[in-house]
């Protein structure tokens, strides 16, 4: 009996760290370790190379100089938005399974071209999204039913930074986009798990910016959402930005037979009239949920039903913010045409 079981159990992943270098990938790595074998790791960052000798793998500047030297079977990727597609159509080219940072494409018809790039080449392209393994956002989804009829919710996700953004997301040509698309993400994505719709929500959207640089570049520091689902009648409200006094994440859904109030934290179900029916609560550390991520996509590499569920509602989720941000272009392009 040993012996069997032995015998059937998956042997470790190889993987790739794409991008390891950075605040991420820094993260990630420890605990990619803990369920799979790291045999490279690539960022032409000056630190990656005494950071790679510290964890006791080889380095490369370059995916290309990797994917000729290292056998792997996925890379877990953690680069800058506007480097994602190259680099996950480079791996789908040569096989390779693909763990990645948010977002899973920038605009619609890139995520689109992915999906017929990982289809072709019978791979997986999973988008590294916490929210979706942690115990009260699981609670949440399992107990929706119970409020009956959803018909409002309101989400408000903000950081208190006290400066303004730095680093690759203060590009525009590296970021791609500002809160909407960094850490709007997380929130459109919980969304569409809980209320799946087969067309994106009509959205009508404020953009603002606390920072006159970020004015300069179009990389908006809040946020401003109001949504409708026309085939439920749900409506709901999204606000998310970097400069808000406090830290503070709250999503709230109103039903017909009560309420689901959210927090990283805990969760709670209520009756109409707002009696606590049931909670959950979990004061675990964030690596307990990446640690259970990374090892459920790993677990999935070859598992086709959950990558096809999996690449449809990151599509969803493009779709919508990619929606907004054309939507907002087309708005600016006429004001510019009258002001003509």
């Amino acid at each position: 009996m040993p012996g069997n079981r032995l015998k059937n159990m998956r042997p470790r992943s190889r993987v790739l760290m794409v991008g390891f270098a950075g605040h991420q990938g820094k993260e990630y790595l420890p605990i990619v370790r803990e369920s799979a074998d790291v045999v490279g790791g690539v960022d032409p960052a000056p630190a990656a190379s005494s950071l790679a000798d510290e964890w006791g793998f080889p380095h490369y500047d370059h995916l290309g100089e990797a994917l000729e030297r290292v056998d792997f079977d996925a890379a877990v990727v953690t680069v800058p938005h506007s480097e994602h597609f190259p680099v996950c159509a480079k791996l789908l080219a040569h096989g390779r399974h693909i763990i990645k940072e948010k977002p899973f494409a920038v605009t619609e018809q890139e995520a689109r071209q992915l999906i017929h790039l990982a289809q072709r080449a019978d791979r997986s392209v999973f988008t590294l999204l916490q929210r979706n393994f942690n115990p009260v956002f699981r609670f949440a989804q399992d107990n929706l039913a119970r409020i009956g009829e959803p018909y409002w919710f309101s989400y408000d996700y903000h950081l208190n930074l006290a400066h303004p953004t730095t680093g690759w997301r203060a590009s525009r040509a590296q970021a791609m986009g500002g809160v909407l698309l960094d850490m709007g993400y997380h929130l459109i994505d919980v969304l569409g798990g809980m209320f799946p719709e087969p067309e994106p929500p009509r959205v009508s959207s404020a953009f603002v910016h606390h920072y006159q640089e970020m004015r300069d570049r179009r990389l908006e520091d809040l946020v401003s959402l109001m949504c409708s689902y026309p085939s439920t009648g749900l409506v709901g409200s999204l606000r998310i930005s970097r400069h808000n006094y406090e830290k503070v994440e709250h999503l709230c859904v109103l039903g017909t037979e009560g309420a689901l109030n959210v927090a990283p934290g805990i969760a709670v179900l209520h009756s109409i009239g707002g009696l606590p029916l049931e909670r959950r609560t979990w004061a675990g550390p964030k690596t307990d949920t990446v640690r259970s991520m990374i090892a459920h996509y790993l677990g999935h590499l070859d598992d086709r039903d959950y990558r096809h569920d999996h690449l449809q509602r990151q599509l969803a989720v493009v779709r919508t913010i990619d929606g907004i941000y054309r939507d907002r272009l087309r708005a600016r392009s006429e004001l510019a045409d009258r002001c003509a």
